[in-house]
């Protein structure tokens, strides 16, 4: 009988944390697409909408891997769509009022050409 409660007790609390792992995932996280830049120690994506700050994170270190060859160079920006905590806590390292934890990257494609991109200097 004892052993039998134990064995309840190990998988009822194995199988909590487990579902709340997932439920967190899932309830607290957005899916945002747009733009995406990374340059020496910051990373920024921008859409229609908003501008986030990226925190960095093992994941930035793999999209900036799946990035760098969809650019031509260092300043160019790729197309993402990411799964991501959003927040608007005070942060010292990022300054943009909404800043964006990565927890999935779902794609990463080409940015598409703009003719809204101001040029200093001739081609």
């Amino acid at each position: 009988m004892k052993q039998l409660f134990i064995f309840v007790f190990a998988v009822s609390f194995l199988g909590c944390k487990n579902s709340s792992k997932n439920s967190i995932e899932t309830a607290d996280t957005e899916i945002i697409s747009g733009n995406y830049i990374f340059f020496e120690d910051a990373a920024v994506l921008q859409n229609e909408v908003k501008i986030y700050g990226v925190i960095l994170n093992d994941l930035v270190k793999e999209l900036n891997k799946k990035a760098a060859p969809l650019k031509t160079t260092g300043t160019d920006m790729v197309r993402v769509e990411l799964r991501g905590i959003v927040s608007s806590k005070e942060d010292p390292k990022i300054l943009w009022e909404n800043k964006l934890e990565i927890v999935e990257i779902i794609s990463v494609s080409k940015a598409k050409k703009t003719e809204d991109i101001i040029k200093l200097g001739t081609e």
